[in-house]
């Protein structure tokens, strides 16, 4: 469904996921401490005449052992940019869900103006009705004007949902390219529980969250223990003319290595451990909850989905009921006891129920479609 989206959006998530690959690969090499190049000249009047020596070095300062925290930098670093990968997938499948959601609610609103042709059209055949016995004397101005009514409260719920229609088509404008009228829906059905689950790319997220912040408390600590590093420089200089004057037999070119043990000493180091601690079991809560909510969800969903089927059903019911209550005006209407323009109400009647029930199916494809929205590879 990903071609529902207009290219400019597209273009705009495969750049953001490229960014976030690009940072994940300089964060997982943030360990290494860049190779300094430096080239240098001086110039010196100390000795009477200016004098002037040049420098060029190649200097490297590099922890190779830090406690394993070098290692789980790297796998900081990894949880780091898979998190924030899927956050960019989530925010397009937000959008997939949003351009959906418009689609769906434009095909109801299509009903729901077919539904209020019918309602005008039998408020404009009750009118005839109420003005025929008014004429005759059957029946007081009373029931005539509230037809009137009745039609002009319809007709101004029809405006508002013009209104709407063009509302919707704007804004999915916004999020597509194609015609609203081309894309074809998808249809879903209810999932099941345990792929829900599985599969949902917000829980995945965060145990991301968590496994990034497990990390980070153990780079915490582990800045805090022995560090061994190699340390190495390469110097070709120019030799001070006073030394090389009296054939000291220094070198040019020569090279300088070894290593360093370092221990950091700081004050805050504990609070500064037990504040990564606290983030870490922060997000652990914030999965379980993520887990509570999102099955909670699955759960007003079922109820909601009950509900339309009840919803489904009794207009179903209805709907038997008019074709017998059609049949039944039929026949008086050959007996001379009901009118065409009775029937025609019926019929009419009949058919906005016949409306309803696709109205109740769009009504649970649009309670269905968010928990396909965040599954991994349903909406492929």
């Amino acid at each position: 469904m990903e071609d529902i989206l207009s290219r400019d959006k597209q273009q705009l998530h495969q750049y953001q996921q490229d960014q976030v690959n690009l940072q994940g690969k300089e964060l997982e090499n943030s360990w290494i401490n860049p190779i300094l190049l430096q080239y240098s000249k001086d110039y010196s009047t100390q000795f009477g005449d200016t004098l002037s020596t040049g420098q060029f070095m190649i200097a490297v300062d590099q922890p190779i052992f830090k406690m394993g925290g070098i290692w789980s930098a790297i796998k900081y670093a990894k949880a780091v940019g898979e998190g924030n990968s899927i956050d960019v997938e989530l925010q397009r499948r937000e959008e997939i869900s949003q351009a959906l959601t418009i689609l769906y609610n434009l095909q109801k609103s299509r009903y729901e103006a077919e539904k209020f042709r019918l309602m005008i059209l039998n408020d404009n055949l009750e009118i005839e009705i109420q003005k025929e016995s008014y004429e005759a004397g059957l029946t007081n101005r009373t029931l005539y004007d509230q037809a009137l009514l009745k039609r002009n409260q319809d007709n101004i719920a029809k405006l508002e949902l013009d209104l709407t229609i063009t509302k919707l088509e704007n804004d999915f404008s916004l999020l597509s390219d194609r015609s609203p009228l081309e894309v074809k829906l998808p249809h879903f059905d209810m999932i099941d529980k345990d792929r829900y689950l599985a599969e949902q790319l917000e829980l995945e997220r965060e145990s991301l969250r968590v496994k990034e912040k497990r990390e980070n408390k153990y780079m915490i600590f582990t800045k805090y223990l022995p560090e061994v590093s190699v340390t190495g420089r390469y110097v070709n200089e120019d030799l001070n003319p006073l030394f090389g004057a009296t054939g000291s037999g220094l070198n040019r070119e020569y090279y300088t290595y070894g290593f360093k043990v370092s221990l950091p000493l700081n004050i805050n180091s504990g609070y500064d451990i037990q504040n990564a601690t606290v983030e870490y079991l922060n997000a652990r809560v914030q999965k379980e909850e993520k887990q509570k909510s999102i099955l909670n969800h699955f759960k007003l969903i079922q109820k909601r989905l009950e509900i339309i089927d009840k919803k489904i059903a009794l207009a179903k019911e209805d709907e038997a009921a008019y074709k017998r209550m059609l049949e039944t005006t039929q026949e008086l209407e050959e007996l001379g006891d009901k009118t065409a323009l009775d029937t025609e109400i019926v019929a009419n009647t009949l058919k906005i129920r016949q409306i309803d029930q696709a109205i109740y199916k769009i009504d649970a494809q649009l309670e269905l479609m968010p928990l396909y929205i965040n599954v991994a590879d349903a909406l492929e």
